[in-house]
């Protein structure tokens, strides 16, 4: 298909969600970087090519509105001038990446782009924060009201990457051609905290109160650590008023914290706030408040009786890790190799061995010594923290839970099939290239890990996946 067959179009179309993966998309030559410029709409079109929709928080629009109150706004030329924030992932931040937009006046209006700028405001804990100013071609205090009315400015946040391709935010947007639009009367994109929290882990837990009234933990509520409360406005919609396109009612989180008596009030109406943890915390209850000028109010306290997550503590032991390697089906974790000492995931063990566990076990009193261990997920977050390395490169730290096996004794034993992280499983291209033995006819990728349970980490340990140098991974890999 030739690049004259591609058709214009408002953003690219997504295949795939993964940050760094080409998809099917139209290229477009000579990104700008820099100042302002003529560009070239984002294009969909045929396979090979670098576009692509970024649904994993690799780069997201914040907020974007004129800047000024009271009535006056910040004009450049004839333009007013509207300023936002957008953030990208930390792994993009790592990889020098520095995000961009397209807008223009909807429906047909040329598009132009500008780079956003480093930005000194404090960025969502797990992001590099960006400012981003838009002017050139936009409406302007010369604009009649019957104008404005009408007025419809089209913006299309994304990360121009190193490979030449670009990467276009559809976190907020979910349609593989929509864009984000700036209408009357206020002509801005408002702060949403649903989209793309700050990232949980083994320090840092989401609370997510949903529309639909559930409420989840995500990540580990630790002492010490940090929580964000994501908060869905529809849960309480009682209480509105505007004046002039501002908003005069906030949302406001109540937590307090057990057994210090901590207390925090926090708005949730324009984003998740993130709170530290108190280090003697053992847990933490929150209702919500809806108020609005000139004196509505309204609650969400769980019928009176608020929301309450208890705050998890490190266990008071963790060991006895070890990989068993085997065709015998005894036992999915007896007789392994203490993981001190390494283990080697080799092409006999790829296609005879029946069992090939990690395992582990953990003991907490109270917990891990009952008969009943059904709901010891809510209590004990257990993680696998992990990586690919080799001479030619390394994977970025990623985490999967670990599943519960059984209770062995007093303690909880887990487990995990070394399988699942198989770099050389049939078909598949390992994401680093392999460290090739020529004598030994052999090719090789290193596993770093560690395990995680409620934040206390016990490791770091190592192995090894080999396959034969000829192996079918060589086929895969194959451009």
């Amino acid at each position: 298909m030739s690049r004259s067959s591609c058709r214009p179009a408002p953003s690219a179309l997504a295949v795939v969600a993964s940050f760094g993966l080409l998809t099917s998309a139209c290229a477009v030559a000579d990104d700008p970087t820099g100042a302002l410029g003529a560009a070239a709409a984002p294009l969909v079109g045929v396979d090979g090519s670098l576009d692509q929709a970024d649904r994993a928080c690799h780069v997201v629009l914040r907020d974007l509105g004129r800047t000024g109150s009271g009535g006056w706004f910040e004009t450049d030329g004839s333009s007013w001038v509207w300023q936002g924030a957008v953030e990208i992932s930390q792994a993009a931040a790592d990889e020098g990446l520095t995000p961009a937009a397209l807008y223009r006046m909807a429906p047909s209006g040329a598009w132009t782009t500008v780079a956003a700028t480093p930005s000194a405001a404090p960025a969502t804990p797990g992001y590099a924060r960006f400012d981003l100013r838009l002017s050139a071609g936009l409406p302007g205090p010369g604009w009649s009201g019957t104008a404005l009315g009408r007025a419809q400015i089209e913006v299309v946040p994304y990360l121009p990457l190193a490979e030449g391709g670009r990467l276009f935010d559809h976190n907020r947007v979910r349609d593989d051609l929509g864009n984000y639009l700036l209408s009357a009367p206020g002509l801005a994109i408002e702060a949403d905290g649903r989209a793309c929290p700050a990232p949980v882990g083994p320090s840092r837990a989401q609370l997510v109160f949903a529309a639909d009234w559930s409420e989840t933990r995500q990540g580990v509520l630790t002492p010490g650590g940090e929580v964000a409360v994501v908060y869905d406005p529809a849960r309480l919609p009682q209480c509105r008023n505007w004046r002039g396109g501002n908003p005069l009612y906030d949302l406001t989180a109540h937590v307090l914290f057990a057994p210090g008596g901590q207390r925090h009030a926090v708005s949730v109406r324009d984003g998740a706030p993130v709170l530290v943890v108190p280090a003697d915390a053992r847990r933490m209850t929150l209702w919500f408040e809806n108020t609005a000028i000139p004196g509505c109010q309204a609650w969400d306290s769980n019928l009176g009786a608020n929301y309450g997550f208890d705050v998890a503590t490190a266990p008071a032991w963790m060991g006895e890790v070890r990989t068993r390697l085997s065709r015998s089906t005894d036992d999915p974790c007896a007789g392994g190799l203490p993981a001190a000492g390494g283990f080697v995931f080799d092409p006999w063990t790829r296609q005879r061995a029946a069992i090939t566990n990690l395992c582990f076990e953990v003991y907490q009193p109270g917990l891990t010594d009952r008969d009943d261990l059904s709901g010891l997920w809510q209590q004990l977050d257990v993680q696998l923290r992990w990586r690919l390395r080799s001479g030619a490169g390394v994977t970025p730290w990623r985490q999967r839970p670990v599943d519960l096996d059984r209770r062995v004794g007093n303690n909880a034993r887990y487990r995990l099939d070394w399988r699942a992280l198989d770099p050389f499983v049939l078909y598949g291209c390992p994401e680093v290239a392999p460290d090739v033995d020529d004598a030994a006819a052999s090719a090789s990728v290193r596993v770093d890990y560690e395990l995680r349970v409620n934040g206390a980490t016990l490791g770091p340990f190592a192995g090894t996946f080999s396959d034969y140098a000829s192996g079918n991974w060589r086929a895969a890999c194959a451009p």
